[in-house]
């Protein structure tokens, strides 16, 4: 029996079909820390304005009633995992401080770093996110701070690139470069600041190199550790806002977040686009998309504010909607919203959120 024209049409187009790979879903997340209020309510009320991704703190992913409430409206939840940022623990050994190439603590404001040399604290970490994995079942991790410290939030564009202090140069982490490297430090240099000094006049790219690796292993050791649990779990990345070339390449000589060597690691990378706040317009939020997405292919999903922050300058409603128009633009995975409870207090930058999001649908 010879084929019917239909099923002649149908052979025609599937491999144009079989070829295509269709778009995945857009994440449209918001961060949110606590919560004390009608969990039921709140995800409806997500779920009405366009939200469909929750990125919350552990102690939130902890509360069952949250949860399920999360679950019946299908709204996913990554938890925020923080790694070098922890007050607490150097609180208690302030030996764990990473320091900076002046010979400071990390510590600027409430930024407080732990150095990413410590194996011991490295490892309690990447247990503590199999644990979490393993009790909570998160749809995701969001691994946030992993990088070298430095507090971004306040450099602004005219900022010099010379000026941004540079970490880790504590001990533990000079001894791992010099047995790596197979080198001493000449004794002359007593200091630490002479130190960083030393390494960065004979040593720069090295140690740039260095630095980069052990943000990108505990990246690798931390996916690893939470997809030995749930192989399906989605691993977000936090990165500084950084474009290649802002600030003399800070994102690899400061921050130490090298995409390219990251990207196998994660399924998202997550710049924190706070534009307002870092004194930047609307269209350098799609520019920093788009040249991170060179090095981290399909894979980025920038973080928008919502509410101005830090700062006094003007930031309006009609500000937030042009920032997440950017936000949206081909190649972005999606936005995620800092935070609930400032985009909450604004019926009209809620009423952006819903006519921007189904504008995309």
């Amino acid at each position: 029996m010879k084929p019917t024209l239909n099923f002649l049409l149908f052979l025609t187009v599937l491999p144009f079909f079989a070829c295509c790979k269709q778009p995945s879903e857009q994440i449209i997340g918001v961060k949110i820390y606590e919560y004390s209020g009608d969990c039921e309510a709140l995800a409806d009320r997500w779920a009405a304005t366009g939200i469909n991704t929750a990125f919350v703190s552990t102690t939130l992913a902890a509360s069952d009633t949250f949860r399920n409430a999360l679950r019946r409206h299908n709204i996913g939840a990554y938890i925020i995992f923080p790694v070098f940022q922890n007050p607490d623990v150097l609180g208690h050994d302030s030996s764990l401080y990473a320091i900076t190439g002046k010979g400071l603590k990390a510590k600027d404001d409430w930024v407080e770093f732990v150095c990413p040399s410590r194996r011991d604290y490295r490892a309690a970490r990447v247990d503590e996110i199999a644990d979490l994995v393993h009790r909570l079942d998160p749809d995701g991790i969001s691994i946030d701070f992993i990088r070298q410290f430095v507090f971004w939030e306040m450099i602004y564009p005219d900022r010099d690139a010379k000026s941004i202090d540079r970490a880790c140069f504590c001990d533990s982490c000079l001894a791992e470069f010099s047995k790596l490297q197979g080198f001493a430090i000449p004794d002359s240099c007593m200091t630490t600041a002479e130190k960083a000094g030393w390494i960065n006049t004979n040593y720069a790219a090295a140690y740039d190199s260095f630095r980069c690796g052990q943000i990108t292993s505990l990246v690798r050791e931390l996916a690893q550790s939470a997809r030995a649990v749930s192989p399906h779990v989605k691993i977000n990345v936090h990165a500084v806002p950084w474009r290649e070339s802002d600030f003399g390449g800070a994102g690899i000589r400061v921050a130490a977040q090298d995409l390219h060597e990251l990207a196998p690691y994660a399924d998202f990378i997550s710049p924190m686009c706070y534009s307002q706040m870092l004194r930047r317009d609307a269209g350098w939020i799609g520019s920093v998309v788009s040249d991170m997405d060179k090095r981290a292919p399909g894979m980025v999903l920038p973080s928008i504010q919502v509410y101005p922050y830090y700062i006094e300058d003007e930031f309006t409603a009609e500000d937030f909607r042009k920032c997440l128009r950017e936000a949206l633009k081909p190649p972005s995975r999606g936005v995620v919203f800092w935070s609930w409870p400032l985009l909450e207090q604004d019926v009209a930058r809620m009423r952006v959120v819903k006519e921007e999001v189904k504008n995309e649908e």
